[in-house]
């Protein structure tokens, strides 16, 4: 997302994009590879950018609840990518290196019916990643399993 849609989504919310909130989208949009919340903090230390740890962990949460960056979770470690695609999707995360792609692409409405026909819920949003080893990490997991 560039950012001007960035900057557009905020007038179409009514929302404040307040500084923080702008350093915080800055820096993601600068990331080659996901953040976490400290991370993002000591990168915009060492630019001399003035911004609490507290008003990064606020923005990431809205950014979150609007779709525009994906939280990445494994075990302890919690780290945010923004989101390039702006229509619904989906990602790949290689569980080596932490790569993640996003997938233009989501066919699962036969799903969310059996959900519906099973739960007797209404389905109206759903969440679906892949986990999985990228083309580099291919090869070091293959040789990792041989050594054992």
């Amino acid at each position: 997302m560039n950012i001007a849609l960035f900057r557009n989504l905020f007038r179409e919310k009514k929302l404040s994009l307040s500084h923080p909130r702008l350093l915080t989208y800055q820096e993601l949009s600068n990331a080659v590879s996901p953040l976490s919340s400290l991370e993002l903090y000591q990168n915009l230390l060492k630019k001399s950018k003035k911004i609490g740890l507290t008003s990064i962990y606020r923005s990431l949460g809205l950014f979150e609840s609007l779709g525009i960056v994906f939280k990445i979770t494994n075990g302890s470690s919690v780290k945010y990518k923004l989101c390039e695609l702006e229509n619904h999707h989906h990602h790949i995360i290689c569980k080596a290196c932490g790569n993640v792609v996003e997938l233009n692409f989501c066919d699962i409405s036969d799903w969310s019916k059996k959900v519906t026909e099973v739960t007797g819920y209404q389905v109206v949003d759903h969440q679906l990643n892949f986990f999985g080893f990228c083309k580099a990490c291919i090869p070091l997991q293959r040789s990792q399993s041989a050594e054992r």
